[in-house]
């Protein structure tokens, strides 16, 4: 995988783990923690630049034995969000996507740029599904999988534990294959 994948308006870099890059991605992350926080439960743990930190080096270790591929999506040099590919399945040729954008950044095209850019990445390396999940009531993240050709391949029932709102919830599961492409 390309540590740097350069789109029209965008581009997706894997930050190497120090405090500089862990101070801006803590920064955004920060200013957007309440936008992210319905739908991101991983957004209430970050207290910290150096939770932040942890998390890059975490990241770095997970490039390096492919199981997940953690990109910054970049505009005119400020980090604002996040496109990765997690749980990678090598031998199944499968990952899921996650993502989050900065709320200043919504409704611009810059997430359909990025998931665009990480999905043709990941079919040139041979992948050949692309999975997105994300909760029902998330409009943004199912607009990003329709508009993209995903295909809805069931309803996670009451598949997500959400201690802050004591419940669960229910999490769509949409696909994209290369075959069709």
């Amino acid at each position: 995988m390309k540590i740097i994948l350069k789109g029209q308006r965008i581009k997706l870099m894997h930050l190497e783990p120090c405090m500089d890059n862990a101070k801006l991605v803590y920064d955004v992350e920060n200013r957007n923690k309440n936008f992210l926080l319905p739908w991101l439960s991983w957004a209430r743990d970050i207290k910290s630049v150096k939770d932040t930190y942890d998390f890059l080096k975490q990241s770095d270790k997970s490039w390096e034995n492919d199981s997940a591929y953690e990109y910054f999506i970049i505009l005119n040099d400020e980090i604002i969000g996040n496109c990765a590919a997690n749980s990678v399945d090598m031998k199944n040729k499968k990952a899921e996507l996650g993502y989050w954008l900065a709320n200043d950044y919504r409704g611009k095209g810059y997430m359909i740029e990025a998931v665009k850019l990480l999905e043709s990445e990941l079919f040139k390396n041979g992948f050949n599904k692309i999975i997105i999940h994300n909760d029902v009531l998330n409009k943004g993240s199912i607009n990003v999988a329709k508009n993209l050709g995903y295909e809805l391949e069931g309803v996670l029932k009451q598949e997500k534990w959400l201690p802050f709102e004591n419940r669960f919830r229910d999490i769509n599961c949409f696909a994209k294959f290369k075959h069709k492409n």
